[in-house]
């Protein structure tokens, strides 16, 4: 991508001179995801209300995010974002808000001094549910996660998103200088109010002093993030390069629809995001539950039910009038009467376009990229659901029941095909145990605590569990959908 004249002809091209964008956002964390949705919003609004004040400067902190750095510093920042609808390829945009890159492992202090800079207005995260290092049980922050512990030992190398914070942080107190805004961009509860509850908990352990000015200092906005964004394939690099003429290396592909709700919290200012579509709440709850419990837990359904029967893709799972006739129940019995903050009319308008955009044939979303590390999704879409209904004493959690007993028989790790898949889970040595411990005894997958809790002592659901188990067991999960679907079993 290094001659952009070259290619301005097949592809939208920054509109604006990239020179003159100054750095006052840190984003750690360059996945995929952020380069379809903040990192376009951010482009966005420079390239369309000349807010040449508010570049990015990526971060990423982890070995194992060195392609994405090498990529991205021999591209200068750039890349194509390849925006897919059911019927048509929009044409490529290459955005260009990416101005500045540093990489953790390669030079931590460079790093540090980048987030102490009171030109950071904004530090913005993308470190997915483990980067929080939430303890599995209690859902606290763990001091003793090894990466944690390496730290404080050797707190000017540090390995955690805490540790490169605590270290920023401390230079600006030293200077004399202000703090910033912590936005959580991650798909999880209250990601905002987790970062605050994990960071200060972090620093109370390991740098006391800094508690007062970090709490008088920084703020943790809650924000809801909404656009699907699959792994890049092979194919969408020859694809770019053979009808465009894009040679890039790592673009990023993902639907038209797009949305970003974040609560009015901020350290003093903040971009005119509302510009470009972004709405500012005084409370996310009602948009961040809608979302959570229906499009993430949606996702872990079709994912979940899909692999056994041996689809690949969501869009194949969304297809079969089995599966959606089941999943579109699920959301209207079990999860929309729980929604009590949203209105009616919202939820309703979210559920039809949802169904549309699982179905959408050109995002091409793999199930396998679904269910990686299902037991941190499962507990926050699935379970927070049920948690509800079962403190309202309602039995109307059949739907629930059965997605965990197809989960249970998913960690046999067998499709209904005979093909084997890999169960991609941090846990997972627990979850195929578990899973082959429940053929004899079927209260054993609950009996994993730091996803279930106490959940394998309410009888009530356990009774249903044990159905839907044993007939699972003994029926493919096609056969077993359809009779599900008809109140056959």
């Amino acid at each position: 991508m290094e001659n952009i004249e070259a290619i301005k002809e097949n592809a939208s091209t920054p509109l604006f001179d990239r020179d003159q964008v100054k750095t006052s956002i840190a984003h750690i964390g360059v996945s995929n995801f952020h380069r379809s949705h903040q990192a376009y919003y951010m482009h966005n609004l420079i390239e369309k209300h000349h807010e040449l004040s508010y570049g990015i400067c990526g971060i990423d902190l982890l070995d194992s995010d060195r392609k994405t750095y090498n990529v991205l510093k021999d591209q200068d920042g750039l890349y194509t974002l390849i925006t897919k609808d059911a019927t048509s390829v929009h044409k490529p945009k290459i955005i260009g808000s990416i101005v500045e890159y540093f990489f953790g492992p390669e030079n931590p202090m460079a790093v540090i001094e980048r987030l102490a800079n009171p030109d950071i207005k904004i530090i913005s995260l993308t470190i997915a549910e483990d980067g929080y290092h939430l303890n599995e049980i209690t859902g606290e922050f763990n001091q003793k996660h090894p990466a944690v512990a390496e730290e404080v030992i050797n707190p000017f190398n540090p390995k955690t998103v805490f540790g490169y914070l605590t270290q920023a942080f401390k230079l600006r107190k030293l200077r004399g200088l202000s703090g910033c805004t912590i936005l959580s961009c991650d798909n999880i509860k209250d990601n905002g109010d987790t970062m605050k509850l994990s960071f200060l908990n972090y620093v109370s352990k390991n740098e006391p002093d800094l508690l007062p000015w970090l709490k008088s200092n920084t703020t943790f906005p809650n924000t809801m993030v909404d656009r699907i964004t699959p792994v890049t394939h092979h194919k969408d690099l020859d694809a770019l390069k053979n009808d465009y003429l894009i040679e890039d290396q790592w673009p990023v592909v993902c639907e038209s629809f797009t949305e970003w709700i974040i609560e009015d919290n901020f350290y003093k200012q903040k971009p005119n995001w509302e510009q470009v579509g972004v709405q500012f709440v005084k409370n996310i709850a009602p948009y961040q539950n809608m979302k959570l419990q229906l499009l993430n837990a949606g996702h872990s359904i079709l994912g979940v039910l899909g692999t056994l029967h041996g689809y690949k893709t969501v869009q194949e799972a969304a297809n079969d009038d089995d599966f959606i006739l089941f999943l579109e129940t699920f959301m209207d019995l079990e999860v929309t009467p729980t929604l009590v903050d949203a209105k009616n009319k919202t939820i309703e308008e979210y559920k039809t376009t949802l169904i549309s955009r699982f179905k959408n044939p050109n995002i091409n979303d793999s199930l396998s990229r679904i269910c990686s590390e299902s037991s941190a999704k499962i507990p926050i879409f699935i379970l927070s659901t049920l948690d509800i209904q079962l403190s309202e004493e309602t039995k109307d959690f059949n739907h629930i029941a059965f997605v965990i007993a197809a989960w249970c028989k998913y960690n046999d790790g067998i499709d209904d095909q005979g093909n084997p898949y890999n169960i991609n889970d941090s846990i997972s040595n627990t979850l195929i145990r578990m899973a082959a411990l429940s053929q004899q005894n079927p209260i054993k997958f609950l009996e994993i605590k730091s996803i279930f809790k106490d959940l394998s002592n309410h009888s009530v659901f356990t009774e249903k569990y044990f159905k839907y188990l044993s007939y699972l067991r003994t029926h493919n999960i096609k056969e077993s959908i359809i009779n599900f679907n008809a109140n056959l079993i």
